[in-house]
Protein backbone atom coordinates (compact mmCIF):
# COMPACT_ATOMS: atom_id res chain seq x y z
CA UNK A 1 0.00 0.00 0.00
CA UNK A 2 1.34 3.51 -0.83
CA UNK A 3 -0.09 6.30 1.54
CA UNK A 4 0.32 8.89 -1.27
CA UNK A 5 -1.67 11.93 -1.71
CA UNK A 6 -4.49 11.66 -4.82
CA UNK A 7 -3.25 14.05 -7.76
CA UNK A 8 -6.51 15.97 -8.74
CA UNK A 9 -7.53 15.95 -12.62
CA UNK A 10 -9.41 19.01 -12.99
CA UNK A 11 -10.57 18.37 -16.40
CA UNK A 12 -11.67 14.47 -15.63
CA UNK A 13 -14.93 13.39 -14.81
CA UNK A 14 -16.24 12.23 -11.51
CA UNK A 15 -15.66 8.90 -10.89
CA UNK A 16 -18.51 6.63 -12.39
CA UNK A 17 -19.55 4.03 -14.92
CA UNK A 18 -16.66 4.52 -17.18
CA UNK A 19 -14.71 5.71 -15.15
CA UNK A 20 -10.99 4.67 -13.39
CA UNK A 21 -9.23 5.69 -10.71
CA UNK A 22 -5.56 5.74 -12.37
CA UNK A 23 -2.07 5.10 -10.29
CA UNK A 24 0.72 4.51 -11.60
CA UNK A 25 4.00 2.47 -9.78
CA UNK A 26 7.74 4.02 -10.95
CA UNK A 27 10.92 3.00 -11.09
CA UNK A 28 13.81 5.39 -12.19
CA UNK A 29 16.21 2.67 -14.61
CA UNK A 30 15.42 -0.21 -12.70
CA UNK A 31 16.18 1.83 -9.50
CA UNK A 32 13.82 3.72 -6.68
CA UNK A 33 13.72 7.59 -6.55
CA UNK A 34 16.40 7.51 -3.71
CA UNK A 35 18.87 5.22 -5.54
CA UNK A 36 18.45 7.28 -8.93
CA UNK A 37 19.48 10.70 -7.38
CA UNK A 38 16.20 11.75 -8.05
CA UNK A 39 15.01 14.61 -5.77
CA UNK A 40 12.04 15.50 -7.42
CA UNK A 41 9.05 13.84 -9.99
CA UNK A 42 7.13 16.11 -12.11
CA UNK A 43 4.02 15.21 -14.12
CA UNK A 44 1.96 16.09 -17.46
CA UNK A 45 -0.66 14.46 -18.91
CA UNK A 46 -1.49 16.24 -22.25
CA UNK A 47 -4.71 17.78 -22.15
CA UNK A 48 -5.09 17.48 -18.55
CA UNK A 49 -4.47 20.21 -16.01
CA UNK A 50 -2.49 18.38 -12.81
CA UNK A 51 -2.97 20.00 -9.32
CA UNK A 52 -0.33 19.32 -7.88
CA UNK A 53 1.76 18.13 -10.76
CA UNK A 54 4.80 17.11 -9.11
CA UNK A 55 6.19 15.07 -5.30
CA UNK A 56 9.49 15.20 -3.73
CA UNK A 57 11.06 11.97 -3.80
CA UNK A 58 10.12 11.71 -0.16
CA UNK A 59 6.15 12.28 -0.34
CA UNK A 60 6.00 9.85 -3.46
CA UNK A 61 8.81 7.12 -3.12
CA UNK A 62 7.05 4.20 -5.45
CA UNK A 63 4.24 5.94 -7.15
CA UNK A 64 0.83 8.20 -6.88
CA UNK A 65 -2.67 8.07 -7.75
CA UNK A 66 -3.43 10.62 -10.98
CA UNK A 67 -7.07 10.81 -10.53
CA UNK A 68 -10.71 9.70 -12.42
CA UNK A 69 -10.18 9.36 -15.75
CA UNK A 70 -12.95 8.25 -18.64
CA UNK A 71 -12.04 5.37 -21.16
CA UNK A 72 -9.36 6.39 -23.66
CA UNK A 73 -5.31 6.78 -24.31
CA UNK A 74 -3.48 9.41 -22.45
CA UNK A 75 0.15 11.00 -23.03
CA UNK A 76 1.91 10.40 -19.65
CA UNK A 77 5.69 12.77 -19.09
CA UNK A 78 7.54 12.07 -16.01
CA UNK A 79 10.53 13.92 -15.53
CA UNK A 80 12.99 12.93 -12.59
CA UNK A 81 14.66 16.12 -11.65
CA UNK A 82 18.00 15.93 -9.03
CA UNK A 83 18.80 18.26 -6.05
CA UNK A 84 20.50 20.54 -8.01
CA UNK A 85 17.29 20.89 -10.46
CA UNK A 86 18.80 19.03 -12.95
CA UNK A 87 16.59 16.48 -15.08
CA UNK A 88 18.06 12.83 -14.68
CA UNK A 89 15.28 10.52 -16.36
CA UNK A 90 12.18 11.57 -18.16
CA UNK A 91 9.96 9.48 -20.24
CA UNK A 92 7.02 9.87 -22.49
CA UNK A 93 4.06 6.72 -22.17
CA UNK A 94 0.82 6.44 -23.62
CA UNK A 95 -1.43 5.07 -20.86
CA UNK A 96 -4.65 3.03 -22.21
CA UNK A 97 -7.52 2.90 -19.66
CA UNK A 98 -10.11 0.91 -20.14
CA UNK A 99 -12.54 2.45 -17.51
CA UNK A 100 -14.81 1.09 -15.00
CA UNK A 101 -11.91 -0.24 -12.80
CA UNK A 102 -9.46 0.74 -10.57
CA UNK A 103 -6.18 0.74 -13.20
CA UNK A 104 -2.39 0.92 -11.75
CA UNK A 105 0.47 1.56 -14.43
CA UNK A 106 4.12 0.65 -13.89
CA UNK A 107 6.47 2.65 -15.23
CA UNK A 108 10.54 2.73 -15.72
CA UNK A 109 11.59 6.20 -16.09
CA UNK A 110 15.08 5.72 -17.92
CA UNK A 111 17.98 8.05 -17.67
CA UNK A 112 18.50 11.12 -19.38
CA UNK A 113 21.83 10.03 -21.84
CA UNK A 114 24.78 12.78 -21.17
CA UNK A 115 26.87 12.29 -23.97
CA UNK A 116 29.88 14.27 -22.62
CA UNK A 117 30.03 11.92 -19.49
CA UNK A 118 30.16 8.70 -18.19
CA UNK A 119 28.15 7.00 -15.40
CA UNK A 120 28.34 3.65 -13.03
CA UNK A 121 25.76 0.91 -11.78
CA UNK A 122 28.23 -0.24 -8.84
CA UNK A 123 27.21 -3.04 -7.08
CA UNK A 124 29.14 -4.41 -4.33
CA UNK A 125 29.97 -8.03 -2.64
CA UNK A 126 32.01 -9.26 0.69
CA UNK A 127 34.44 -12.33 0.87
CA UNK A 128 33.72 -13.89 3.12
CA UNK A 129 30.24 -12.82 3.78
CA UNK A 130 28.54 -12.02 0.20
CA UNK A 131 25.69 -9.74 1.18
CA UNK A 132 25.41 -6.69 3.29
CA UNK A 133 23.24 -8.79 6.31
CA UNK A 134 25.59 -12.09 6.21
CA UNK A 135 28.78 -9.23 6.64
CA UNK A 136 27.00 -7.24 9.21
CA UNK A 137 27.85 -4.34 7.16
CA UNK A 138 25.94 -0.76 7.40
CA UNK A 139 27.47 1.78 4.98
CA UNK A 140 29.89 2.07 2.26
CA UNK A 141 32.11 4.29 1.20
CA UNK A 142 33.01 4.21 -2.64
CA UNK A 143 36.30 5.61 -3.88
CA UNK A 144 36.91 6.65 -7.56
CA UNK A 145 40.28 5.55 -8.93
CA UNK A 146 42.26 4.44 -5.40
CA UNK A 147 45.63 3.48 -5.71
CA UNK A 148 46.51 -0.19 -6.15
CA UNK A 149 46.01 -0.80 -2.35
CA UNK A 150 42.50 0.40 -2.89
CA UNK A 151 43.04 3.10 -0.22
CA UNK A 152 43.16 6.77 -1.27
CA UNK A 153 41.34 8.41 -4.45
CA UNK A 154 38.65 10.24 -4.52
CA UNK A 155 35.98 9.52 -2.09
CA UNK A 156 32.41 9.88 -3.74
CA UNK A 157 30.42 9.35 -0.90
CA UNK A 158 29.23 7.60 2.14
CA UNK A 159 25.79 5.35 1.28
CA UNK A 160 23.52 2.56 3.06
CA UNK A 161 24.85 -1.05 2.41
CA UNK A 162 21.56 -1.92 1.23
CA UNK A 163 18.53 -0.10 -0.19
CA UNK A 164 15.56 -2.12 -0.49
CA UNK A 165 17.28 -4.82 -1.26
CA UNK A 166 19.92 -3.27 -3.59
CA UNK A 167 23.16 -3.90 -2.70
CA UNK A 168 24.98 -0.61 -5.09
CA UNK A 169 24.97 2.95 -5.92
CA UNK A 170 24.66 5.31 -9.19
CA UNK A 171 27.61 7.32 -9.99
CA UNK A 172 28.02 9.95 -12.25
CA UNK A 173 29.43 12.27 -13.11
CA UNK A 174 32.39 10.50 -14.48
CA UNK A 175 35.12 11.47 -17.23
CA UNK A 176 34.95 8.36 -20.58
CA UNK A 177 38.13 6.38 -20.21
CA UNK A 178 40.06 4.33 -17.39
CA UNK A 179 38.63 4.22 -13.65
CA UNK A 180 39.53 1.99 -10.79
CA UNK A 181 36.58 1.71 -8.02
CA UNK A 182 37.33 0.41 -4.12
CA UNK A 183 35.04 0.53 -1.60
CA UNK A 184 34.89 0.76 2.59
CA UNK A 185 32.27 -1.97 4.47
CA UNK A 186 31.68 -0.25 7.86
CA UNK A 187 29.72 -1.33 11.24
CA UNK A 188 28.59 0.77 13.56
CA UNK A 189 29.60 -0.22 17.41
CA UNK A 190 28.34 1.83 20.29
CA UNK A 191 28.89 5.33 19.14
CA UNK A 192 32.08 4.60 16.99
CA UNK A 193 32.33 3.76 13.00
CA UNK A 194 34.84 0.60 12.50
CA UNK A 195 36.27 -0.30 9.11
CA UNK A 196 35.41 -4.14 8.90
CA UNK A 197 36.11 -4.80 4.92
CA UNK A 198 37.99 -3.14 1.93
CA UNK A 199 38.72 -3.54 -1.66
CA UNK A 200 42.31 -4.62 -1.52
CA UNK A 201 42.30 -4.96 -5.82
CA UNK A 202 40.33 -2.34 -7.38
CA UNK A 203 39.18 -3.78 -10.24
CA UNK A 204 39.91 -1.33 -13.76
CA UNK A 205 37.03 -0.64 -16.23
CA UNK A 206 36.80 1.38 -19.31
CA UNK A 207 34.36 3.89 -18.97
CA UNK A 208 32.45 5.35 -22.76
CA UNK A 209 30.57 8.66 -22.68
CA UNK A 210 26.99 8.72 -22.79
CA UNK A 211 26.93 5.18 -21.32
CA UNK A 212 26.08 4.10 -18.29
CA UNK A 213 28.04 0.58 -16.99
CA UNK A 214 26.92 -2.04 -15.02
CA UNK A 215 30.08 -2.84 -12.22
CA UNK A 216 30.89 -5.05 -9.25
CA UNK A 217 33.24 -4.49 -7.10
CA UNK A 218 34.32 -6.54 -3.87
CA UNK A 219 35.78 -6.03 -0.72
CA UNK A 220 37.70 -8.41 2.24
CA UNK A 221 38.81 -8.57 5.36
CA UNK A 222 41.53 -5.86 6.51
CA UNK A 223 43.79 -5.03 6.19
Amino acid sequence: MRPIPILSVLAAAACGPGTSLVGVDWTFDGLSCAEAGVSEIRFAIAGEILTPDHFTCTEAPVGADLGTFTGGNYQLTITGVDAFGTVTHQVVQTLQVRGGREETFSVDVPRVADSSVASANLTWTFSPGVDCATANVQQVTILVDPGDNGLGGTDAGTVACSTMGTQGAFIEPLTPGLHSFAILGLRQVGNAVQLVYRTHNPPTFLLKAGVTADLTVSAESPP
